[in-house]
C-alpha cells in the first residue's frame, strides 16, 4: 500500500462537492487558528492578509507558550487561594500545556499526513461513488456537533468572565479568571488589573485556537464515518447491474466483477485511512481522555468541600460539567459511528447481487467471501492502545461520573 503515501496529490481528481466546500470553509478557520496548510486548496483570503498573518503565527505560538508556562508556574507562585480557585488553578495548569503541546504542536507535526487523509476521504474515495444522502447527513452532523461543542466552550468562557467581573464590581474581590503566575491575586494595582484582563483574552484566544485543532480531528472522523456509509451504498447499488436489459448475462457478470473489485480497492483505501488516523492522532486521543476526564475530576473538590451544597455552587460548576461531557463526546460520538457503520459493510457486500452470477459464480463467490472476511475486521479507534472510543465507553464514563457525584452529593 505504499502507493497511498505518494506525497504528490493528483489534483486532476479534484471535483468540487458539498464536502469540499465544507472543508474550504473550515480551512479559513484553521488558518486563523494557526493551523495552515491542512487542505489541498489555498485559503480564500487576500494575498496581502496571508503574507502578514503567516509570519505572525510564530509570535502567536510564542505568546501561547508563555501563557501556558505562566499557568503552570502559578502552582508555585500563587498562595492563599480559595478551594474553588485551587481546583481551577490545577485544572488550567495541567490542561493548557497538554492542549498546546499534545494537541496543537503534535497535529502541526503531522500536517502533511492529515492533508493526505483528508484528500483521500473527501476527493479520491468519492470519484467512483458519492452517496448524496450520506454526504448531507455528515454535513448536518458536523454542524450539530460543532454547534454544541463550540457553544458550550464559548459559553463557559463568557460565563467565567461575566461571573468574575460581577464579583469584582459588587464585592472587594479582584478580577480572577485564569490564574497566572503574576500578578498576585491580592495585587490591586492598575497594572495588575490590566494584566488580568489581558490574561483573560489570551486565555479566550487559547481556547478558540484549539477549537480549530479539535475541528480538524473531528472532521476526519466524520469523513471516515461517511465513507463507510458510502461503501455500503456502493455495494448495494451493484444489484442494479442485473437490471440493465441492454446487457447480456455475460456482460452483466463481467461488469459486476469489475465494479466489485473496484469496491474492494475503495475498502482497502478506507482501511488505510483508518490506520493512518489511528497513527496520526494516537497521542491526541490519549491526551483527550486525560484532559476531559481530568476536567470532570477537578470539579469534585468543590462538591466535597461545600457543606451547604447550595444552588450557587451547582450553577457555578454546571458550565464546566457540560463542557467536559460535550468535549469528551466530541470525538467519541463520530468514532462510535465509524465502528457501527464499518460493521454494516459485510452485509452490504453480501447483498450486492453476487447470486445473480452464473458463469463466473465460483470465482465471484470466492471474491465475495474474502472481501467479507476482511470487512468483518472490527474497526475501533483507541486511546492508550486499549481505551476504545465508542458509545459504550462514553456512556460508561458519564454513568461513572454521575454515580460518583450522586454518592458524594
Amino acid at each position: 500500500m505504499n502507493f497511498f503515501k505518494n506525497p504528490e496529490i493528483p489534483m486532476e481528481l479534484y471535483k468540487e462537492t458539498d464536502t469540499t466546500r465544507m472543508i474550504d470553509k473550515y480551512n479559513k478557520f484553521w488558518f486563523l487558528c494557526c493551523c495552515p496548510d491542512f487542505w489541498v486548496k489555498k485559503v480564500d483570503y487576500s494575498d496581502s492578509f496571508t503574507r502578514i498573518y503567516r509570519p505572525s503565527m510564530l509570535v502567536n505560538h510564542l505568546v501561547m507558550l508563555i501563557f501556558c508556562s505562566s499557568c503552570f508556574l502559578s502552582l508555585w507562585t500563587q498562595h492563599d487561594l480559595t478551594q474553588s480557585q485551587n481546583s481551577d488553578r490545577l485544572a488550567y495548569a495541567a490542561s493548557t500545556p497538554v492542549i498546546i503541546i499534545l494537541y496543537h504542536f503534535v497535529i502541526l507535526y503531522y500536517t502533511e499526513d492529515v492533508k493526505q487523509v483528508l484528500y483521500k476521504l473527501a476527493v479520491v474515495l468519492k470519484v467512483d461513488h458519492n452517496d448524496k444522502k450520506a454526504e448531507e447527513d455528515m454535513i448536518k452532523q458536523s454542524k450539530l456537533h460543532n454547534g454544541i461543542f463550540f457553544s458550550s466552550c464559548v459559553c463557559n468562557m463568557v460565563f467565567v468572565g461575566l461571573n468574575n467581573f460581577y464579583r469584582a464590581v459588587t464585592t472587594d474581590a479582584t478580577f480572577i479568571t485564569c490564574i497566572s503566575a503574576w500578578p498576585d491575586i491580592e495585587d490591586r494595582s492598575t497594572l495588575a488589573g490590566l494584566t488580568r484582563v489581558v490574561v483573560y483574552f489570551v486565555w479566550f484566544s487559547h481556547v478558540v485556537r484549539n477549537m480549530g485543532v479539535f475541528l480538524i480531528i473531528h472532521t476526519v472522523l466524520l469523513l471516515l464515518s461517511q465513507q463507510y456509509k458510502n461503501l455500503q451504498s456502493y455495494f448495494e447499488d451493484l444489484n442494479k447491474i442485473f437490471l440493465e436489459n441492454e446487457l447480456t448475462q455475460e456482460e452483466q457478470e463481467l461488469k459486476f466483477e469489475v465494479r466489485f473489485k473496484k469496491g474492494i480497492e475503495q475498502h482497502a483505501l478506507t482501511l488505510w485511512c483508518v490506520d493512518e488516523t489511528q497513527r496520526i492522532f494516537q497521542i491526541t486521543f490519549s491526551s483527550h481522555v486525560l484532559l476531559w476526564c481530568g476536567l470532570l475530576i477537578s470539579i469534585l473538590p468543590d462538591v466535597l468541600n461545600n457543606d451547604t451544597h447550595s444552588l450557587t455552587m451547582l450553577v457555578s460548576n454546571a458550565p464546566r460539567v457540560c463542557a467536559a461531557l460535550v468535549g469528551l463526546g466530541y470525538y467519541m460520538w463520530p468514532a462510535g459511528d465509524i465502528t457501527v457503520e464499518a460493521s454494516n459493510v459485510p452485509h452490504a457486500m453480501y447483498g450486492s447481487g453476487w447470486q445473480c452470477c452464473h458463469d463466473r459464480s465460483p470465482r465471484i463467490r470466492k471474491l465475495v467471501v474474502l472481501a467479507m472476511m476482511q470487512a468483518q475486521r472490527s474497526i475501533e479507534l483507541k486511546a492508550f492502545g486499549h481505551f476504545t472510543f465508542s458509545y459504550e465507553t462514553y456512556v460508561a464514563i458519564v454513568k461513572m461520573s454521575y454515580s460518583l457525584f450522586s454518592v458524594l452529593y
